[in-house]
């Protein structure tokens, strides 16, 4: 089976979209390939992101904050906004064949509870998107 291949978009990547994609690769194995991408990035990972993976279990190694600018265009088969539906009017549509819309809180600047809590959120959804790839409820082309 081909890897699902995932994109994950909020605005600085240094919260939630790095979340998701360490989680998306932990719960995906070698069936996930994920990456993540900010609208403005802040240009680096902040430490309640690294704490809030690894309490859960996850590996923050290679993470870093970089803008949909550096992505290959058409290389993602499901691209999910973590901004909800306003999100997905600043993305691309080149950039994935199916889209969703998250509205996930950003924990920046709040303690580490906020974003355990949010990793947790996060760590939920992931887990039920690859369960729908895994039963053919995506529309993949």
């Amino acid at each position: 089976m081909t890897p699902l291949k995932l994109l994950f978009v909020c605005i600085g990547n240094t919260c939630r979209s790095p979340m998701a994609e360490a989680i998306a690769r932990g719960l995906g194995g070698g069936r996930v390939e994920a990456r993540s991408a900010g609208l403005m990035p802040f240009g680096r990972i902040v430490p309640g992101t690294v704490r809030a993976l690894e309490d859960l279990g996850y590996d923050p190694t290679g993470l870093s904050s970089k803008g949909l600018g550096e992505l290959e265009a058409g290389d993602f088969d499901v691209v999910v906004s973590l901004l909800g539906e306003a999100g997905l009017a600043h993305l691309p549509a080149s950039l994935g064949a199916e889209t969703e819309a998250w509205a996930i809180a950003d924990p920046y600047g709040e303690d580490d509870e906020v974003y355990l809590a949010v990793a947790r959120e996060l760590e939920r959804r992931v887990r039920d998107l690859i369960d729908r790839h895994d039963r053919g409820e995506l529309a993949i082309v």
